[in-house]
């Protein structure tokens, strides 16, 4: 499962780490994204905390939210200001979605950032995006969003994993997203 999910980030357009929920989230897998946005290397940042990008300006109710969530095991989608390795502020949009094992034990984060300028979370937005989805794929969504995966998914809502998956790629296309991680993004913003 693990190389699973870090094969899943490496090709995605939005900077995404992993982090191991056992080992105090130290960060397991970073992509290029995260790279290029943070300015620091995989090597630099493996096995340290994503709170080495706080600085002067990061809120400390955004972080409280985040560490809540973590110790939650839920998910949360936060505005708030990070530091690159220059140390240049930039104020980014940061999702968490905590993923489980097959025996539903709390096993990684995945956390997306993406640079917002200055704006904020637009909920209406999100909401009504969400509107158009159909009630099955929005309960597909929203377990997706509390980072199950698809057997699991598939047992909680009587439904079959292929019908589940179906309903995945049906969803992000209906959203007008590249992945499942943005949909879960729009699901974290819209506060499923």
């Amino acid at each position: 499962m693990r190389e699973e999910l870090i094969r899943s980030i490496r090709h995605s357009p939005l900077a995404t780490i992993v982090t191991d929920a056992i080992a105090a989230n130290a960060i397991i897998a970073v992509n290029d994204a995260f790279e290029r946005l943070s300015g620091y290397e995989a090597s630099e940042v493996i096995g340290r905390n994503c709170r080495m990008l706080s600085g002067a300006e990061t809120c400390p109710a955004s972080r409280a939210i985040l560490r809540q969530a973590v110790d939650a095991g839920r998910p949360a989608f936060v505005t708030l200001v990070n530091y690159r390795k220059d140390g240049q502020p930039f104020q980014n949009a940061v999702m968490i979605a905590p993923v489980y094992d097959d025996n539903g034990i709390l096993a990684f984060f995945l956390g997306t950032q993406l640079i917002v300028d200055g704006e904020t979370r637009n909920l209406a937005k999100a909401n009504a995006r969400l509107a158009d989805l159909p009630p099955q794929q929005l309960r597909v969504l929203e377990e997706m969003a509390r980072g199950r995966r698809h057997a699991e998914i598939a047992k909680k809502l009587g439904l079959s994993i292929k019908t589940v998956k179906m309903h995945r790629g049906a969803l992000v296309k209906r959203l007008g997203v590249q992945t499942s991680t943005e949909a879960i993004r729009i699901a974290i913003e819209a506060g499923l």
